[in-house]
C-alpha cells in the first residue's frame, strides 16, 4: 500500500515510518503526504530540521501557483524546528509525558478541532538516534501512539538508514519498527509491477538474506573473539601496578588507567582531557619533553614532579615514546613509576652521610666548648677562692680588703658576663627579648660601650680611635642591647688584636641607614672563619698565651640583636695577620619621625632613698652579701630564712620591699608572695623575685603570683638599685 492511498484510505489515525538514504526522495513524499489535507481545508503539522523545513516550504509552494502569490491551500500549515520542540518536553535526556502532552498534544489537540483531516510528519525521533538516544526514540514514538487513542491524525516518521548502520542495533531497529502500523524502506513506484518480477524478487532477497546470515554468524564469531580480546587487553592496561596514560599531540590527556589516577588521586573527568602541563611542577621539563617526543626522542626513568589533587607533590620515573602515523605524531605512550620511596631512601642515604659529618664537627665543637668553658669558669674562680682565703687572714687590714673585694667583684661579673652572653644568645635567637622601641642617637650609644670597655682596651695597651659625625644618627631601638652590640664587636676586636694595637671606631651616616665600622690590625682571620664568624661557638685559633678567653658566644649575640632591630652585620679580613673589619649597617629614621625632645639618656640613676628591706633566701651566705651592699648603700635590711620567719617579721616590722627567693625550705617563694599580699599593713610594698630561673614563663608566673618585678641570679647591683629608687616610700609632709 503506498503511502498516498494509506494517507486518504478510511483510517485517518495511521501512524507509519519511512527508512530512506536520499532526503530528496524522501521529502517528495512527505510533501504529497502533507498536501492532502491541504487541499481539504484540514491542517498539517511538520515538526522537522531546519533545512528540511525549508526544502518542504519550497515543495509545497510548487504545488499552487507561484511562491510570491498568497497561499493556494484552505488549509492550515503549523510548522516547528524539531530542535526546539525537544528542548521543551525533554528532560535529562529522556521525553516527559507531561511535558510533551502540554506541547505537542497542545498542538495535535488544536489541529484536530472540527474534526478536521490532520496530517503530521515529525524528526524527533531520528534526531534522538542520530545522538546514541535509541531508547528514549522508542519512548517518543510510544507518546506519540498515547496521542493516537484520544486524536484523529496521521503520523508521518522518518529515520535514515545511517542510524541503524550496526548489528548492534537490530533490536533497536525491530522495536522502532513495532511502534509503528505501517514500515516503508523503498521509494514508492508508479509503475505496476508483475507477480513473477514479485516472486524473482523474494527469491533474490531471500538468497542475499541466507547468505548475509551466514556471514553475519562468521563476523559475529569474530566480533566476540575481538571483544574477548579487547576486554582481556582493557583489563590488562586498565589494571596493570604501574600508572598508564596516552597525551595527544597537542598535549593532552587522552586516557589514563587506575593506577595513575590512584596515584595522583584524580577522578578521570579531573585528570583526562586535560593538558599534561597542567600537573607538571616544573613547566619547562614537560614543555621540552613534548617538543622532544615530537622529534622522535624517547624517554627512560625521566625524572619529574607531578602535582596531586590534595596539593601534594610526588617524585615520579616516565618512560615515554610516540606512535607515528605518516610522519606525524598521533599520541606519546607514558608509563609513570613512582618514585617518593627511593627518592626518600636515597635522601635518607644523603641525610645519613651529611648527618654523620655534622655529628662529627658538633662532637669536635662541643669538645672544644666545653673544654673552654671549663677554662672559662676556672679562671674567675681561682682567683675568686684565693681572695676569700686571703680576707679571713687580712681582715684587719682595710687596704688590702678593698683590693681583695674588687678582684671578687670583678671575677664575679666575668661570669655574671658569661651566663648572661649563653642565656642571652638563646633567648633572642628563640625570640624571648622583648626590645623597647625608644629614639636613639647612635653617637650615644657608641660612646657608652666605649666608656664601658675602656678599662680593657687600656689594659692592653691599645690605641683606640673613635670618629663621630657631627650630625644625629637617630634610630628607633633598645638602648642596652644596642651598647651591647658596639661592646662586643670593640671586645672581640681587642681581644684578638696583639697588645699596643689600633683600634678603629668609625660611626657614618649614608643616606636612610647609619654605619659602623670597628677595624683592628690584630690576627686577622682566613676566609673560611670570615664567613662563619658570628656562628655559635666559633672562635679564631686558641692560644695558650692569649689572656683574654671567651666561649664564642659574643658575635653570635650580635648578629641576632643587628637582625632584631632591622639591620645587618658582617665581617671582612685580607687574611691572617692582616687585621679584621666589622661593619653593622642600622635603619636611620626617617627625619619626619625623628622627635625633637631629647633621646633616652643614658646616665646613671641616682642614689635610692634609704628603705626598710627584707630578704628572705634560704642560702645565708648570699642573703648575708646581698644585706650589705643594701646597708652599704643606706638601706635598713632585715634577714629571714623561711617563710613562716618572714610572715611573723613583716607583722611585726612592715618593710617598703621585699627580696624573696622562691626556694624556700618551708612554702614556695610565689606562695609566700601570695600571703603578703592579704596583709593590708603590706599593701603598698614592693615585692620582688630573686630567682636562679629566668626564663618567659618564670617571669610569667611570678607576675602571676603577685610579684611586682622578677630578677635572675646573680642580681646586679645596678638593675636593683633602679627597682629600689621605684619602691621608695612616699616623701612626708
Amino acid at each position: 500500500m503506498e503511502i498516498a492511498s494509506l494517507a486518504t484510505g478510511s483510517g485517518n489515525e495511521s501512524h507509519f515510518v519511512r527508512f530512506y538514504d536520499q532526503d530528496e526522495i524522501m521529502l517528495e513524499e512527505v510533501a504529497d503526504f502533507l498536501d492532502i489535507p491541504l487541499r481539504a481545508g484540514g491542517a498539517s503539522i511538520i515538526i522537522a530540521t531546519v533545512d528540511h523545513i525549508s526544502i518542504l516550504r519550497r515543495h509545497l509552494a510548487g504545488l499552487g501557483t507561484h511562491a510570491e502569490a498568497s497561499p493556494w491551500f484552505t488549509g492550515e500549515l503549523l510548522v516547528f524546528e524539531a530542535e526546539d520542540m525537544l528542548a521543551r518536553f525533554m528532560q535529562d535526556d529522556w521525553p516527559d509525558e507531561e511535558r510533551f502532552n502540554d506541547t505537542v498534544g497542545k498542538v495535535v489537540r488544536q489541529a484536530c478541532q472540527g474534526n478536521r483531516t490532520v496530517h503530521a510528519f515529525g524528526e524527533m525521533v531520528a534526531i534522538l538516534c542520530s545522538q546514541g538516544l535509541h531508547d528514549a526514540a522508542i519512548r517518543l514514538e510510544q507518546l506519540w501512539n498515547g496521542l493516537h487513542e484520544h486524536l484523529k491524525f496521521s503520523l508521518f516518521c522518518a529515520y535514515p538508514w545511517k542510524v541503524f548502520s550496526s548489528v548492534e542495533l537490530v533490536t533497536r531497529f525491530q522495536q522502532v519498527c513495532r511502534e509503528h502500523g505501517h514500515v516503508y524502506c523503498h521509494p514508492q513506484s508508479s509503475r505496476t509491477v508483475k507477480p513473477q518480477e514479485l516472486h524473482l524478487r523474494a527469491a533474490e532477497l531471500e538468497q542475499q538474506n541466507r547468505a548475509l546470515q551466514g556471514e553475519l554468524s562468521h563476523a559475529n564469531e569474530a566480533i566476540q573473539t575481538l571483544r574477548y580480546r579487547e576486554q582481556e587487553l582493557a583489563d590488562f592496561v586498565n589494571n596493570a601496578a604501574e600508572g598508564l596514560h596516552r597525551v595527544g599531540s597537542d598535549g593532552t590527556i587522552l586516557w589514563a588507567n587506575k593506577a595513575e589516577l590512584a596515584m595522583l588521586g584524580y577522578r578521570w573527568e579531573d585528570y583526562v582531557g586535560h593538558h599534561i602541563a597542567e600537573f607538571h611542577v616544573d613547566q619547562p621539563l614537560i614543555e621540552g619533553m613534548l617538543a622532544r617526543i615530537q622529534a622522535g626522542a624517547v624517554f627512560y626513568d625521566q625524572p619529574a614532579q607531578l602535582r596531586c589533587q590534595d596539593g601534594s607533590v610526588k617524585h615520579v620515573l616516565i618512560h615515554s615514546n610516540g606512535c607515528f602515523v605518516d610522519g606525524k605524531l598521533r599520541y606519546t605512550r607514558c608509563s609513570t613509576r613512582d618514585a617518593t620511596d627511593r627518592l626518600r631512601l636515597e635522601e635518607a642515604y644523603r641525610e645519613r652521610e651529611e648527618l654523620l659529618t655534622e655529628l662529627t664537627r658538633m662532637n669536635q665543637a662541643k669538645d672544644e666548648f666545653l673544654a673552654m668553658l671549663s677554662h672559662e669558669l676556672r679562671n674567675p674562680l681561682a682567683p675568686i677562692s684565693a681572695a676569700a682565703e686571703s680576707l679571713q687572714a687580712m681582715a684587719a687590714d682595710p687596704v688590702r680588703v678593698k683590693e681583695i673585694a674588687a678582684v671578687v667583684a670583678r671575677q664575679a661579673g666575668h661570669l655574671t658576663a658569661l651566663l648572661d652572653d649563653l642565656l642571652d644568645v638563646a633567648r633572642v635567637t628563640r625570640g624571648l627579648i622583648k626590645l623597647s622601641e625608644d629614639q636613639l642617637d647612635l653617637r650615644d650609644v657608641v660612646s657608652a660601650a666605649i666608656e664601658q670597655v675602656t678599662p680593657m682596651t687600656r689594659t692592653m695597651a691599645h690605641d683606640v680611635a673613635v670618629r663621630l659625625p657631627g650630625e644625629a644618627a637617630y634610630v628607633r631601638g633598645d638602648v642596652e642591647r644596642l651598647v651591647q652590640v658596639v661592646t662586643n664587636i670593640v671586645t672581640n676586636a681587642a681581644k684578638y688584636t696583639p697588645a699596643g694595637g689600633r683600634l678603629d671606631v668609625e660611626l657614618s651616616v649614608d643616606g636612610a641607614q647609619a654605619e659602623l665600622k670597628v677595624a683592628d690590625n690584630g690576627i686577622g682571620m682566613a676566609p673560611e672563619l670570615v664567613d662563619k664568624v658570628f656562628q655559635l661557638f666559633v672562635q679564631g685559633e686558641r692560644s695558650s698565651n692569649r689572656s683574654q678567653g671567651g666561649l664564642g658566644v659574643g658575635l653570635a649575640l650580635v648578629r641576632s640583636l643587628v637582625r632584631a632591630h632591622g639591620g645587618t652585620v658582617h665581617a671582612e679580613s685580607a687574611g691572617p695577620g692582616r687585621g679584621s673589619t666589622f661593619i653593622v649597617h642600622l635603619p636611620l629614621l626617617p627625619q619626619a619621625e625623628v622627635q625633637h625632645a631629647a633621646a633616652v639618656a643614658l646616665a646613671q640613676p641616682a642614689p635610692p632613698r634609704p628603705l626598710r628591706i627584707m630578704i628572705v633566701d634560704d642560702n645565708v651566705d648570699a642573703a648575708q652579701m646581698l644585706a650589705i651592699l643594701l646597708e652599704m648603700a643606706g638601706h635598713q635590711v632585715q634577714l629571714a630564712h623561711t617563710g613562716g620567719d618572714a610572715l611573723r617579721a613583716a607583722e611585726a616590722t612592715p618593710p617598703d620591699v621585699f627580696l624573696l627567693d622562691i626556694g624556700l625550705p618551708d612554702m614556695d617563694g610565689r606562695e609566700l608572695a601570695a600571703h603578703l599580699r592579704t596583709v593590708p599593713a603590706l599593701a603598698q610594698a614592693h615585692v620582688i623575685a630573686i630567682s636562679g630561673y629566668g626564663q618567659a614563663h618564670d617571669r610569667q608566673q611570678a607576675m602571676a603570683a603577685g610579684f611586682d618585678h622578677h630578677l635572675v641570679k646573680p642580681v646586679r647591683i645596678e638593675e636593683l638599685t633602679a627597682l629600689l629608687e621605684q619602691g621608695r616610700p612616699p616623701a612626708k609632709p
